[in-house]
């Protein structure tokens, strides 16, 4: 991708009530979130979510590993071991499939730009068809061509909407899958605690479903069974879009094991409806960039810039890391490091961004919350737009820069007294600066 130093021109700056339009409800505070979240059942999953969709996405995996127990140490030795670029090795295999299955972690923006980086090449090799997991049913992303958050509560973090926006820009009619807004909101009716380690039984009425999660003493989780009737409408729903599309590929966004090729989950489903037709699955989650992996003769820990597999010359086979269930490829994630105070994997994505400091005279009522709209976006839909780039400002020297592509932006600024104001800018790309390739 092309890196380029930006014309940025701040327009117009006034102040607004607090009667009038604050933005995206969903955008908050890290502090506020989780007391507005409390105790209640749930609660940890709440807060991961919450805390990823208002960009703070540190924040948000202390509560993954709280939830999910600390990741499991991936020992191996790199003797006759060869690495494989994660992305090159997909869009190579996926030229032989007509339906692409690849997961996420609800709280990795990195597996959704991942995602995205495979879209135009995809595009190319005939693949129409984007779904994702977490769009609603009855959605107007493609009346609309852009998503609003009435579209899907995971869509208001800033990066899965920007995957959906470049999908819907590279051509891909977009697609949900899931069950209605209505059933989904509120899908476990009723939970009854197992023992005294605090493993759940959680249960639906209607539709009928349930799923058991077995803690050990440590809290961690050794044992989850569910029912399969979310799995089955799941995939029910995508062979009648791949019907009603005939000669389409398709690229489907899921969450977690959802893509697993047996048992109950819905990638088992879809290939029976499909009368077992391969289809090809990848993991990006099991084997996120929290799981360390170590090298057992040098003890270093292996890191890579980019997604990767081990290709094992002594047994001409990918390495399986034994992290989840049965998949194609199980891909290990890039490094994260950050770059002026954000998250290194938003500076690779797919789509040019451009750094915008926020001007000194903004900052000195922080902590602030920033978040910046496509203004067309936001004259439209108003508090149902999707920021494009949230940064958190804890104080006036402490000030992350947002990434943003070149167009008109509404930026709206939150300080902790819950005053508003907005701003005005565009960011434009008049002066050339320096070229960067993505890293996945």
């Amino acid at each position: 991708m092309k890196w380029t130093a930006p014309l940025l021109l701040l327009l117009l700056s006034y102040s607004v009530s607090a009667q009038e339009q604050a933005g995206n409800p969903n955008y908050d505070f890290p502090d506020s979130i989780v007391v507005k979240k409390g105790r209640k059942l749930g609660y940890i999953n709440a807060n991961m979510n919450a805390l990823s969709v208002s960009g703070h996405y540190r924040e948000s995996w202390l509560y993954e590993d709280t939830l999910m127990g600390p990741p499991a140490t991936v020992r191996l030795s790199m003797t006759a071991k060869e690495v494989v670029d994660a992305r090159k090795l997909i869009l190579k295999e996926a030229s032989k499939y007509r339906v692409l299955l690849i997961n996420e972690g609800h709280s990795h923006p990195e597996h959704r730009l991942f995602t995205k980086s495979l879209l135009l090449d995809l595009y190319k090799q005939g693949y129409r068809i984007f779904m994702a997991e977490g769009i609603w049913a009855n959605n107007t992303i493609m009346a609309k061509k852009y998503p609003v958050s009435t579209d899907g509560i995971y869509l208001n973090e800033p990066a899965y909407a920007s995957l959906v926006r470049y999908a819907l820009k590279t051509g891909y009619k977009v697609e949900g899958y899931d069950f209605p807004k209505v059933a989904m909101k509120k899908y476990w009716d009723d939970s009854i605690k197992i023992d005294k380690n605090g493993s759940m039984k959680y249960i639906s009425y209607e539709p009928r479903d349930s799923m058991t999660i077995i803690l050990n003493e440590k809290g961690e989780v050794t044992w989850t069974y569910l029912t399969n009737v979310r799995e089955k409408y799941q995939a029910t729903n995508i062979v009648k879009i791949l019907v009603s599309n005939p000669g389409a590929k398709a690229i489907i966004h899921v969450g977690h094991g959802h893509l697993y090729e047996s048992g109950p989950m819905m990638g088992a489903q879809l290939r029976a409806l499909l009368n077992q037709e391969d289809i090809l699955t990848v993991d990006q989650q099991s084997a996120n960039a929290g799981v360390p992996v170590i090298d057992t003769l040098t003890h270093d820990t292996i890191r890579m810039n980019f997604a990767y597999l081990l290709w094992m010359k002594d047994k001409q086979r990918f390495f399986n890391p034994g992290l989840a269930g049965p998949v194609d490829y199980t891909i290990f994630n890039a490094a994260i490091k950050d770059s002026l105070g954000r998250p290194g994997f938003m500076f690779y994505d797919a789509e040019p961004r451009r750094v915008y400091n926020i001007p000194a005279p903004q900052l000195k009522d922080c902590p602030c919350l920033f978040s910046a709209y496509y203004a067309d976006e936001f004259r439209k839909s108003g508090a149902g737009a999707i920021a494009v780039d949230i940064v958190y400002s804890k104080a006036d020297n402490n000030t992350p820069p947002l990434l943003l592509y070149k167009g008109k932006y509404l930026l709206i600024k939150k300080n902790s007294q819950g005053s508003y104001m907005h701003i005005n800018l565009e960011v434009d790309d008049k002066k050339a600066g320096a070229a960067m390739s993505p890293a996945f």
